[in-house]
């Protein structure tokens, strides 16, 4: 059995309609669950997939129902954190994938040619990827260039397989492909400031 968690701020889908009741299921989920709608879905938030993020981080859950909520939550109207319980065998409708462990598979060698994952920045360029909002000024530093190189100015390299990378380890992320049955969903706790 694993424990995971998911956040539903107040006034989204998840707050509005109680999934104690009908289970977790996907905005799309007729969609191929290909790698590129993998990487979409984490790095480029496309709620339009055939994912359904879940972490087994209570506090990244906390977080994410506090950031989307459209008010302020309270005590008299609390956001929720939803605690999912998810057996083994899983149910047939029902596919667990690590993204990290997903988009590694896909990586080219270090000797391909080509744009290599790994970024050409200063090592706090990933605080900015982990924190856009409050750390993006990292994001915009220039790529520094041997002292011999006349190459032109430019921000470090940043692929969609990095992003991906470091906001899933960020998130402590996982995603089901297919439904959650209600019967997983044990908990929803009330959560505010």
């Amino acid at each position: 059995m694993a424990i995971f968690y998911r956040g539903s701020g107040i006034g989204t889908y998840w707050h509005l309609n109680d999934p104690i009741e009908s289970g977790f299921a996907a905005r799309a989920p007729g969609m191929t669950p290909t790698i590129t709608r993998l990487m979409l879905h984490i790095a480029r938030s496309t709620v339009n997939s055939p994912f359904i993020s879940i972490t087994r981080s209570y506090a990244v859950a906390w977080r994410y129902a506090m950031s989307s909520s459209v008010r302020v939550p309270t005590v008299n109207g609390p956001a929720y954190v939803h605690e999912i319980e998810i057996q083994e065998p899983l149910p047939k409708s029902l596919e667990l994938l690590d993204p990290v462990k997903e988009v590694a598979n896909t990586l080219p060698s270090p000797t391909s040619i080509g744009p290599p994952y790994q970024h050409d920045g200063f090592p706090d360029f990933l605080l900015g990827i982990v924190d856009p909002s409050n750390m993006g000024h990292f994001l915009e530093q220039h790529s520094m260039q041997p002292p011999s190189s006349e190459g032109t100015p430019r921000t470090p390299n940043l692929t969609i397989e990095l992003e991906t990378l470091v906001r899933a380890l960020r998130d402590a992320e996982i995603l089901a492909y297919g439904n959650i049955p209600a019967s997983s969903v044990k908990n929803r706790f009330e959560v505010y400031y």
